[in-house]
């Protein structure tokens, strides 16, 4: 893997890089904490804080006098989400003003598009990230048609993005390989930070009996949530929790009013998903397509047990794997949840704890991996 982190060329600069002096822009289309890539920079901005010397972000939501408030619409296929177009006056000023030494571009909408086309103006040097499988959400919400013209179209706009940037980043091997596909040069395996209140104790203990789950995140079908319901219908001993928001809302809402053990709570803010996370013995994450799943690590962080699909990034890095529980290709949601509830106490009670400490740790080693790749672009611009 071609890597700034190590290059004989900027070894030497490096040294002279103070990164408490550091200034990091990001400019992201993900509105902050309501999904994973806005809780991620959100979240990773929040800890940056800490050690560098100005890190701030840049997307729908931060601020109250919004940098979007003349333009939105809905995202085709989820109308759920949508898109802001900010207003371009205000980022180039946000951007000349705090004359940042890197720009991070995580989505190439409106928003990553026009702090692209600015940095690049500028001379400022770039990074991306690469955190959503866009060929596979096309196929699953728009026509084949329609979804061919959205997948080349994303392509052009990765390559756009990926030609100019001095690295791009992913967080499992999947995404690194789809960024390589799509025309990135140097690229970065990094994590994912965990919101400090996530991290801090104290934790609901666990009952020796799993009584109750849940599933929190976007309801949509990529995520699997059929699987959720079937596994209620099935284990009605077990209390299922479910918060979000998306396309199959109402029939998350419908379930819960028809099935005893089923409980829809709809959108909750960052605490008070910890809220619904603490309350359950597990977290449920069933996806067909999942990047990584943030939702499961900050459940590890919150010393609960987590259930997790084989196709669920987290899996690629071993020592959160070990920390986790997964669905076997041959068995369902329910039979998952029935393996699982049959292991001993003390077999589940070490399982958490071993999650817990693997996301501190994860948690600590992604900052570093940031903060290296920070000073290391630095360096190469300043050359």
């Amino acid at each position: 893997m071609q890597s700034l982190l190590v290059t004989d060329k900027c070894e030497a600069d490096m040294a002279a890089i103070d990164e408490k002096r550091l200034k990091v822009l990001f400019l992201s289309d993900a509105i902050v904490s309501r999904n994973g890539v806005g809780a991620y920079y959100a979240d990773l901005v929040d800890h940056l804080t800490d050690s560098i010397g100005h890190a701030e972000l840049l997307s729908p939501g931060v601020y109250p006098e919004d940098f979007a408030h003349d333009w939105t619409f809905p995202l085709p296929g989820d109308a759920t989400q949508r898109l802001y177009l900010p207003k371009v006056g205000r980022i180039w000023q946000r951007i000349k003003v705090m004359d940042p030494d890197v720009v991070v571009i995580p989505t190439p909408g409106p928003y990553g598009l026009t702090g692209f086309a600015i940095a690049r103006y500028l001379g400022i040097p770039l990074c991306s990230g690469y955190h959503t499988q866009y060929d596979k959400l096309t196929d699953i919400y728009w026509t084949s048609v329609f979804s061919g013209f959205s997948r080349f179209s994303m392509k052009l706009l990765n390559r756009l993005l990926f030609k100019s940037s001095a690295v791009v980043i992913g967080n499992s091997r999947e995404m690194i390989e789809a960024a390589r596909a799509d025309g990135a040069q140097n690229v970065e395996v990094i994590g994912t930070p965990i919101a400090r209140s996530f991290l801090a104790p104290p934790y609901a203990p666990l009952s020796s009996k799993l009584s109750s789950v849940c599933y929190a995140g976007r309801l949509a079908s990529e995520k699997n949530l059929a699987a959720v319901f079937e596994a209620a219908e099935r284990l009605s001993h077990i209390r299922f929790t479910i918060a979000g928001d998306g396309p199959l809302r109402d029939e998350a809402a419908f379930k819960a009013e028809t099935t005893p053990n089923i409980e829809y709570v709809g959108w909750v803010s960052r605490e008070g998903v910890k809220t619904v996370i603490d309350r359950s013995q597990m977290l449920l994450l069933p996806s067909h397509v999942e990047a990584f799943g943030t939702i499961a690590l900050e459940a590890m962080a919150r010393r609960r047990l987590v259930l997790v699909s084989g196709s669920c990034g987290i899996l690629n890095w071993p020592n959160l794997a070990s920390g986790v529980y997964a669905i076997e290709d041959d068995e369902s949601l329910a039979d998952a949840i029935s393996r699982v509830s049959k292991k001993s106490f003390s077999e589940r009670l070490e399982k958490a704890e071993t999650g817990r400490q693997a996301a501190a740790s994860f948690n600590h080693q992604t900052l570093r991996q940031w903060l290296d790749l920070f000073v290391a672009i630095a360096s190469a611009a300043r050359q």
